[in-house]
C-alpha cells in the first residue's frame, strides 16, 4: 500500500509542476514545448530508476537526470542560471563518477553473477568482508550522497534551488533525494551486514547527515531571501531523509518517507514561487517596504513552512512520531534531537518571515492575476494531499500499520 501511496504520489507532483509550466509559466519562459520535453526526461529517467533493480542501469537513470535538470536550470537563459547549471552537472558528475567507480570495485570482487540487480550482487559478496568490498561500498555511499546534497557536497543545492524559476526546484528537489535514496538504502543494508565496526559507510552516512542538519540551521539565520529559506528547509529534509536511510526503518515507513518528501518539497517551492511573483522581490526585507501584496501568498508560504515541519497533519509531523516512537523502540533516545532541531528550524524561518503579515492586503495585480491564481489553484490542491498523505500515516501510525521490525 505504501508502495503505491509514493509511486502515485510522484505521478501527482509531476503533474502539478508540470501543470504550472504549461498553464501558468514565468514571464521570462520560452521555447516552453522543449523545456516541457526535458522535463517529461528528467521525470522519465528518475521515475524509471524507482522500478529497476539493475544497480547499473538505476546509476546511467540517475546520471542522465545530471544532463537533463543542469539543461532546466539553465532555461531562464541568464549568465547566472548558465553557472548555476554548470555548478550542478560537475558536483552532481563528480559525486556519480565516485559513485560508478565503487559499484566496479563491488562487480569486480563479488563472484561471478548470472545479472547486475543487487539480489544477484548480495549472493555473489556473500560470505566476503575485504578491504575492497568496504572501499566499494565506501566509494558508492559516498558518490551518492554528493548527489543527495549532503555535506561536504552540498555546494550545488544552495545555488540549483534558489537561482532556478520554481518550477525546476521543486522538480529537481523532490524527484532528486527520493531516487537516490532508493539507490542507497540497500548498500546500507549491505555494509551493515559485511562491516560490524562502528567506523563504516553507514555510520558515515549518519554523520554526514548530522552536518547537513547542523549546517541547514546554522546558516538559515544568516538568510533574508525567500529562496533561500526554502533552499535551506529542503536540505534540512534532505539531511533527515539520510538519517532514516541510516535508521533501516521497514518498507512502510521508508516509502512513506519517501511520499512525503515529494510533497513536502512541492509545497515549498510552489508556495514559495507565488509569493516571489506576486511581490516582484525575493528579500524579505524588501518585501516588507512595499506598500502592498496579496496576503494569499504570504499565507501560502506560511503554511508550508508549518506543513515542513509542526502542522499536527503534515506527514513529516507524523515521521517525527515515528522517529520517537523507534528511539523507544531502540533505545536511541538521541533520536529525539532531531524532531526538537526540527523545531528550532522552524522557530528561526518564522522568525524571519512574519514580518510580512504587517504589508497591507491587496489583489493580484490584472498583469498577473490569472497566472498566480492558477498556480494558487495547484497550491492549494497539494496542500489538500498533503493533508490526505499525513491522515493516512496518523492512521497507520495509531491503528500499528507503521510496526517497526
Amino acid at each position: 500500500m505504501m508502495e503505491s501511496l509514493f509511486y502515485g504520489t510522484g505521478i501527482f507532483c509531476f503533474l502539478v509542476v508540470f501543470g504550472i509550466f504549461i498553464f501558468a509559466p514565468t514571464k521570462g519562459q520560452t521555447r516552453i514545448w522543449l523545456w516541457s520535453a526535458l522535463k517529461i526526461l528528467f521525470f522519465g529517467a528518475l521515475f524509471s530508476s524507482w522500478f529497476t533493480e539493475n544497480i547499473v542501469l538505476k546509476w546511467i537513470l540517475i546520471e542522465a537526470s545530471t544532463l537533463f535538470g543542469s539543461l532546466l536550470i539553465s532555461s531562464s537563459g541568464t549568465e547566472k542560471s548558465f553557472q548555476v547549471g554548470w555548478k550542478f552537472l560537475l558536483i552532481n558528475s563528480y559525486g556519480l563518477g565516485i559513485a560508478f567507480l565503487g559499484l566496479v570495485i563491488l562487480l569486480f570482487t563479488s563472484k561471478p553473477v548470472d545479472s547486475l540487480d543487487f539480489s544477484a550482487l548480495q549472493l555473489g559478496l556473500e560470505g566476503q568482508t575485504g578491504l575492497l568490498i568496504k572501499t566499494g561500498l565506501l566509494l558508492t555511499i559516498y558518490g551518492y550522497s554528493a548527489k543527495l546534497g549532503l555535506v561536504p557536497n552540498h555546494y550545488w543545492v544552495g545555488d540549483t534551488y534558489a537561482e532556478s524559476p520554481s518550477q525546476i526546484s521543486s522538480l529537481i528537489a523532490s524527484f532528486v533525494p527520493v531516487s537516490v535514496a532508493l539507490a542507497l538504502r540497500p548498500l546500507v543494508q549491505l555494509e551493515r551486514e559485511i562491516n560490524h565496526s562502528l567506523i563504516n559507510s553507514a555510520n558515515g552516512l549518519l554523520l554526514i547527515g548530522i552536518l547537513t542538519i547542523l549546517y541547514s540551521t546554522w546558516i538559515l539565520h544568516r538568510r533574508d531571501d525567500i529562496r533561500r529559506i526554502a533552499a535551506k528547509v529542503a536540505l534540512f529534509h534532505t539531511g533527515m531523509l539520510a538519517i532514516f536511510i541510516w535508521l533501516d526503518v521497514n518498507n512502510n515507513v521508508f516509502y512513506f518517507l519517501l511520499a512525503s518528501t515529494l510533497i513536502v518539497k512541492v509545497i515549498i517551492f510552489v508556495s514559495m514561487g507565488i509569493l516571489r511573483m506576486d511581490s516582484g522581490k525575493r528579500m524579505i526585507a524588501q518585501i516588507v517596504d512595499l506598500n502592498s501584496i496579496n496576503q494569499k501568498s504570504f499565507y501560502g508560504y506560511f503554511f508550508a513552512i508549518i506543513i515542513a515541519f509542526v502542522f499536527p497533519l503534515s506527514p513529516v509531523f507524523i515521521l517525527d512520531m515515528e522517529m520517537i516512537k523507534i528511539s523507544l523502540d531502540r533505545n536511541l533516545i538521541w533520536l529525539f534531537s532531531f524532531p526538537l532541531m526540527g523545531l528550532i528550524f522552524f522557530f528561526i524561518a518564522l522568525n524571519k518571515i512574519l514580518p510580512i503579515i504587517r504589508v497591507r492586503n491587496r489583489d493580484f495585480y490584472d498583469s498577473q492575476k490569472t497566472l498566480l491564481s492558477i498556480r494558487l489553484g495547484f497550491l492549494i490542491i497539494s496542500i489538500v494531499v498533503g493533508l490526505l498523505i499525513g491522515t493516512f500515516g496518523m492512521y497507520e501510525l495509531v491503528t500499528g500499520g507503521f510496526e517497526n521490525v
